[in-house]
C-alpha cells in the first residue's frame, strides 16, 4: 500500500525525461539504492516503461521470481522497453529455482546489444553488470570468458561505485574454491591492496558496505587468519541486517561463518549457521556448497557414513552444474561467433558496394571490358562450384573412413573380450577342475584294490569329489551364459557375484546401489556386468586387497559406476595398458563403445577407484 501512495504522490511530477530517468533509474540499481529506483520507476510518464520498471526493482530485492510472472522478449518500436524486458527476463533465468544460465546470458547479451546501439552508457553498465554477476557465481566454469566484458565496463567506468565494482569483480575471479579451500591467483594481493583507498571514497552510509565488509573476511579466511575473519563477517551482516535486501548475502555470511566454525571445531556453532544458509537458499549452487560443508562437518565429528552420504549428494549437484556451465560457455562461444560473423558481413557488404562502383564506372568507360570480365566471373564461378562439390565428396570419405575405423575398433575389443573370456574359461578348466579330475581319479584306481580295508570310506569320498566336479562344471557353464540374463538382470547378477567372490576368496565385496529400480537393455546389462566383472577380477589377482565396494548410481540419463578397494593401488600414468595393465585396455574400448567415459583414480599404497559413466 506504502509503494502505490508513493507512485500516486509522483505520478504527476514531470521533472526530467524519461530517457533521462531511465539513467538514474539504473544508476541508483548499480548502487544497490533500490528504495531510490523504485520512487524513479513511478515517476516514469509511459505506463508501460513503468511498469517494468517496477517489475525489475522487485526482481532485483527480491531475488525469488515466480514462474508465472515470466516477461515477453518480443520486440517493439520503443528500444529502452526492449532493453528493460531483456533485462528482466535474464535475471529471471538467473534467480530461477531451476536456474537457466545459458538463456540469461543470452538474455543480458541482447541487452547489451541494444544499449550499444542506442550509444547509451549507462544501459550498457547495467547489462555488463547483470553479465559478470553471473559470471561471478559460476563456481566450475573454468575459463577467462567474462574477460571481455570486464574490459568493456572498465572503458565505461565514470564514478566511484563503477572503480569499487570493477575491483569486486577483479577479486572474485583471481578467487578459486575447492571444497572448503580457497585459493587465489598472485595478483589478487595486488588487486586487493587497493580495496580500502577505493571504497573509503565512498559515503559511510552507501548500501555496498557489507559487500565491503564481506570481501575482507574472504582475504583473512584465506590468510587462515580466521578470528579476523569472523569479525569481519559479523560486521557486513550486522549491517546488511539493516537493509531488506540483502537477505542473499546474509546467506552468503552464514555459510562463510559456518566455514570458519567447522575449521574451529566448533561444530554446534557450525551447524547453526549451516542451518540459516540452507534456510534463505534455493539454487542448484546454493545445494552444491549446504552439502559439500555438511560432508566436512560431519568428517569433523567422525560420523563417516553422514559425511560419505552429503559427499556423494554434492558431488552429483557439481556434475549437474558442471555440465550447465559446460553449456554456458558453449552459448558464450555461440554469441561471439555471431558478433564475430556480423563483423565479417558488414566487411564483405562494404567490400560489395566498392566493387559495385568499380564496375559501374568500368562498364561506363568500355562494354567490351565489362563482357570479358563478366565471362571471367562466370568462369571463376564455376571453378568454386567445382571445387566445393569435390570438397563436398571428400568430407563425405572422410566421415566414411573414421566410421569404418570406429566400427573396427569396435570389432578389435569384442573379439579381444571374447579372447579373454575363452581364456579364463580355459584357465578355470585346466587349474581347478583338472586338479580335482586328477583326484578323482586316484580314488577311483584305488577302489580297484582288493586289500584295502575302507572302500566304502572311499568310495563315499569319490562320490563327493565327482559332485564337487559336477558343481564346477554347472557352475562355469551358469557363468558363461552371465548372470545378467533377462531372468535376473544387472543388480541381481552383481550381488550374487559380490557374494559368491566374498565366499570363495579372502576379500569382502559389498554393493551400493541408488536408483536401479528398474531394468536396462539387456544388452547393456550384460556389457556392464563383463565391465565389473573384469574390474573385481583384476582386483582379485592384482590388488591385494581385503575390501572391495561396488557403487550403482543411475542419474536418469547417465549410470554411474564406482569401484574401489584397499589394496596395494598402482600409478595410473605409469601403468601400461594390454597384457601388462591389467585387462584395462578391453575394458576401456568396451566403455568406448558404450560412449561413456572411464576414470582411474589410484596412488601406490592408498588403493584403487575406477569411476565410469555411461549414457543409459
Amino acid at each position: 500500500m506504502y509503494k502505490f501512495l508513493i507512485c500516486f504522490f509522483l505520478i504527476s511530477s514531470n521533472l526530467l525525461s524519461n530517457n533521462k530517468k531511465l539513467e538514474t533509474f539504473f544508476n541508483a540499481t548499480k548502487n544497490q539504492d533500490y528504495d531510490n529506483a523504485y520512487l524513479i520507476a513511478c515517476n516514469i510518464e509511459d505506463d508501460i516503461l513503468k511498469g517494468h520498471l517496477i517489475t525489475l526493482v522487485n526482481l532485483l530485492t527480491e531475488k525469488t521470481p515466480k514462474t508465472d510472472n515470466s516477461v515477453s522478449t518480443e520486440p517493439s518500436e520503443n528500444k529502452e522497453l526492449n532493453f528493460v524486458k531483456f533485462l528482466i527476463s535474464a535475471y529471471q533465468n538467473n534467480y530461477a529455482i531451476k536456474q537457466d544460465n545459458l538463456q540469461a546470458f543470452k538474455n543480458f547479451s541482447s541487452a547489451l546489444k541494444i544499449a550499444e546501439s542506442l550509444e547509451n552508457e549507462v544501459l550498457a553498465k547495467a547489462a555488463l553488470i547483470g553479465t559478470l554477476d553471473l559470471f561471478a557465481a559460476e563456481i566450475f566454469i573454468g575459463s577467462s570468458q567474462f574477460e571481455p566484458f570486464l574490459e568493456r565496463l572498465i572503458e565505461l567506468r565514470n564514478d566511484t561505485t563503477d572503480d569499487f565494482l570493477i575491483l569486486l569483480y577483479q577479486l572474485i575471479f583471481l578467487t578459486k574454491a575447492d571444497d572448503d579451500i580457497l585459493e587465489v591467483d598472485a595478483q589478487y594481493y595486488s588487486y586487493y591492496g587497493k580495496l580500502d583507498s577505493i571504497f573509503l571514497r565512498l559515503k559511510k552510509t552507501h548500501p555496498l558496505y557489507p559487500k565491503y565488509y564481506f570481501e575482507k573476511g574472504i582475504y583473512h579466511k584465506i590468510e587462515k587468519d580466521y578470528g579476523k575473519a569472523e569479525d569481519f563477517f559479523l560486521k557486513a551482516d550486522s549491517i546488511a541486517s539493516k537493509n531488506k535486501y540483502f537477505n542473499v548475502l546474509r546467506g552468503k555470511v552464514a555459510w562463510q561463518l559456518s566455514s570458519i566454525h567447522m575449521e574451529n571445531n566448533q561444530i554446534e556453532k557450525a551447524k547453526r549457521y549451516l542451518k540459516i544458509f540452507k534456510n534463505s537458499s534455493h539454487t542448484l549452487r546454493d545445494l552444491f556448497y549446504s552439502t559439500r560443508l555438511e560432508s566436512l562437518i560431519f568428517q569433523k565429528e567422525g560420523i563417516y557414513d553422514s559425511a560419505y552420504f552429503y559427499l556423494r549428494k554434492s558431488v552429483d549437484v557439481e556434475y549437474q552444474l558442471g555440465y550447465k556451465n559446460n553449456t554456458l560457455e558453449s552459448s558464450i562461444l555461440k554469441v561471439q561467433n555471431q558478433t564475430d560473423k556480423l563483423k565479417l558481413d558488414k566487411l564483405e557488404l562494404d567490400a560489395q558496394n566498392k566493387k559495385i562502383k568499380i564496375w559501374t564506372l568500368a562498364l561506363g568507360l568500355a562494354l567490351l571490358f565489362g563482357s570479358v570480365i563478366g565471362v571471367l566471373t562466370y568462369k571463376n564461378t564455376k571453378r568454386k562450384q567445382l571445387l566445393a562439390e569435390q570438397g563436398k565428396i571428400l568430407e563425405e570419405q572422410k566421415v566414411a573412413t573414421l566410421l569404418k575405423d570406429q566400427e573396427l575398433a569396435t570389432i578389435d575389443a569384442m573379439i579381444e573380450g571374447q579372447e579373454k573370456e575363452r581364456q579364463r574359461i580355459a584357465h578355470d578348466l585346466h587349474d581347478d577342475l583338472g586338479g580335482l579330475m586328477a583326484n578323482v581319479k586316484l580314488h577311483f584306481n584305488s577302489l580297484q584294490e582288493k586289500s584295502i580295508s575302507n572302500k566304502q570310506e572311499l568310495y563315499n569320498k569319490t562320490n563327493e569329489l565327482l559332485e564337487e566336479a559336477y558343481q564346477k562344471i554347472r557352475a562355469i557353464a551358469h557363468e558363461k551364459n552371465s548372470g545378467v540374463i533377462a531372468k535376473q538382470g544387472l543388480l541381481r547378477a552383481v550381488n550374487q557375484m559380490a557374494e559368491k567372490i566374498s565366499q570363495s576368496n579372502r576379500i569382502g565385496v559389498t554393493v551400493q546401489d541408488f536408483g536401479l529400480d528398474n531394468r536396462l537393455e539387456n544388452s547393456l546389462e550384460i556389457n556392464l556386468f563383463r565391465i565389473i566383472q573384469e574390474l573385481i577380477t583384476n582386483i582379485i589377482k592384482h590388488a591385494k586387497a581385503t575390501m572391495a565396494n561396488i557403487h550403482l548410481t543411475n542419474h536418469g540419463d547417465v549410470l554411474n559406476i564406482l569401484v574401489e578397494d584397499n589394496g596395494i593401488g598402482f600409478d595410473p600414468k605409469t601403468i601400461k595398458k594390454g597384457k601388462d595393465g591389467m585387462g584395462l585396455k578391453s575394458i576401456d574400448k568396451r566403455i568406448s563403445h558404450l560412449e561413456g567415459t572411464f576414470h582411474i583414480e589410484s596412488e601406490p599404497g592408498k588403493g584403487s577407484t575406477i569411476i565410469i559413466d555411461i549414457p543409459i
